[in-house]
């Protein structure tokens, strides 16, 4: 996902792509377990990659000073910040100070972008003016940030540690813990009219919206 001075076209592609997975989730809640598993694993890894994907691409685009979409514009204290370069730079020596001060990094050594607290912190060291709302974009109540990387890290490692932390989200939900991962996602929370799985693709949404709007 590209950086843009827009952040309308940002919350578009990704809800355009979150959008297309809900509709896949809903029709593998349908399906029998091996199929349904099938679907939801990549469901579920590729809301996280898209979500961590938004993050690195809103953090770089602040380094444009972007527009929002309620038409005000992001501005940085940080003055030494000009390039995609610099603001990778800056959250580096903010999230990972001791691989930054070895001068040599990679993409693959940057912080976890699927975490909040890698956009807040690196928003923060950048001056971001918006960075209050960045803020208040992570305080209501989901906690899809939290369990949708452990039903991840069991589609990627299905082992019985992986098996364990997933199903330990399920009774936060009340949802049966010795069911199927993927039967834990393809039913609904107390109280809750959607499957688990749209639940957390919709707060993806909705915080990518509060970033943007």
């Amino acid at each position: 996902m590209r950086p843009s001075k827009y952040l309308k076209k940002l919350r578009h592609k990704t809800g355009r792509r979150l959008y297309k997975l809900s509709l896949l989730a809903d029709h593998a809640s349908r399906l029998p377990l091996p199929k349904c598993d099938q679907i939801i694993s990549y469901i579920t890894i590729e809301s996280l990659n898209i979500w961590a994907n938004f993050a690195r691409a809103y953090f770089l685009s602040c380094s444009l000073t972007p527009w929002r979409e309620s038409g005000s514009r992001i501005t940085l204290t940080n003055s030494t910040i000009h390039t995609f370069d610099d603001a990778i730079d800056a959250a580096m020596r903010r999230c990972k100070y001791n691989i930054w001060k070895k001068g040599v990094w990679s993409r693959r050594d940057e912080p976890p972008w699927h975490k909040p607290k890698t956009l807040i912190d690196s928003c923060d060291e950048i001056g971001c003016s918006n960075h209050a709302d960045i803020l208040r974009a992570f305080t209501f109540a989901t906690k899809v940030f939290e369990h949708l990387p452990k039903f991840r890290n069991f589609y990627a490692h299905r082992n019985d540690h992986t098996v364990s932390l997933a199903k330990n989200v399920a009774h936060q939900y009340s949802i049966p813990i010795h069911n199927h991962p993927s039967e834990i996602l393809c039913v609904s929370a107390y109280g809750r009219p959607q499957i688990l799985l749209l639940d957390w693709i919709d707060d993806i949404n909705l915080t990518v919206e509060m970033l943007c709007i």
